[in-house]
């Protein structure tokens, strides 16, 4: 089965409430809001892969909200994993919150209350019966709301097979193959969850040393003298283990800092836990105001300014 929304045709006061309709009918039932309701141009694709449903979505920024009420109203007990080309998201569940950039692939529980603000430029998502997943790897459960696959290769695999799944038009001509394809993105989505989860064989001593340095860094965003050499004192290795372990993973210590900086600094505006954006520039590192807007538009493609009044504004909505 395939199918194909968009809000091209749509009159434009109509446009927004019509792509909510369209996603709640054909994903997750859930309460949905954007700032772009004026100009609302999205699209959405997608089809059946053997057992799994895939889909891509582009559009404007906009949130979508699943409660206790949606979830009684509309019950939905599917796991989803979500991969971001292009764009950004914000991911609230279980507890947790990550910021999803552009690569992540993330897992999410329809079963449970979440808040999912995308802005999908190019976003993917998967809908996987949970009974399918949980026999290969019953601890998928325990992950949901994290970025799986950091530090490995096989995140990108996952990546390319979800996007391919997705727009191949070879996939149509047969049904054997779908099923073929479904079965390899299960198994490597698993492998992958018992690779994050610690079940299988230690990796090597490059990857654990980068995500102890990297779980350092998120535990120490906030230190405003936190650099390399800070963080290869508490690793315990030289400046150049560490580089090593880094370029392993494609960046450098530094490049890391500075991105964990500004997803804390995203995640402080959105949950309104600083009063402007020169707080969280200070906050987390920024002593240039300027270049910190420079640089979060062009990691979020929307300001910081916009974030912060977007949190004041749903605060304004739920106090009425």
């Amino acid at each position: 089965m395939q199918y194909l929304f968009s809000t091209a045709e749509v009159a434009g006061p109509e446009r927004f409430d019509y792509w909510r309709d369209v996603v709640c009918s054909h994903c997750i039932p859930a309460t949905s809001d954007t700032q772009f309701r004026a100009k609302f141009d999205a699209e959405i694709v997608g089809r059946s892969i053997g057992a799994l449903d895939v889909a891509k979505m582009i559009g404007p920024e906009h949130q979508w909200v699943r409660d206790f009420t949606n979830i009684r109203s509309g019950p939905e007990h599917n796991l989803w994993l979500s991969f971001l080309e292009s764009g950004v998201g914000y991911l609230e569940q279980n507890g947790r919150r990550v910021v999803q950039n552009p690569g992540d692939v993330l897992l999410y529980d329809a079963a449970r209350p979440f808040s999912y603000t995308i802005s999908p430029d190019s976003f993917f998502i998967v809908k996987i019966p949970r009974d399918l997943l949980l026999r290969r790897t019953p601890s998928a459960e325990n992950v949901v709301a994290t970025s799986l696959g950091p530090g490995t290769g096989f995140r990108a695999v996952l990546g390319a097979m979800i996007k391919e799944a997705c727009e191949s038009k070879e996939l149509l001509q047969s049904t054997p193959a779908e099923s073929r394809i479904a079965g390899a993105i299960l198994d490597l989505v698993s492998a992958i969850i018992d690779i994050h989860s610690g079940e299988e064989p230690v990796t090597s001593a490059q990857v654990s040393l980068y995500r102890k340095a990297l779980a350092f860094i998120e535990d120490n965003i906030e230190r405003a003298g936190l650099d390399v050499d800070h963080i290869a004192s508490a690793m315990h290795v030289s400046t150049r283990t560490l580089a090593r372990a880094f370029a392993g993973q494609a960046t450098t210590p530094m490049k890391s800092i500075w991105q964990k900086r500004l997803e804390a600094s995203y995640c402080a505006l959105r949950e309104g836990s600083v009063k402007n954006v020169t707080e969280a520039a200070m906050t987390f590192g920024f002593c240039d105001v300027s270049h910190f807007s420079r640089t979060f538009k062009k990691s979020y493609g929307v300001t910081p300014q916009s974030v912060l009044l977007r949190n004041q504004e749903t605060v304004a909505l739920n106090d009425r």
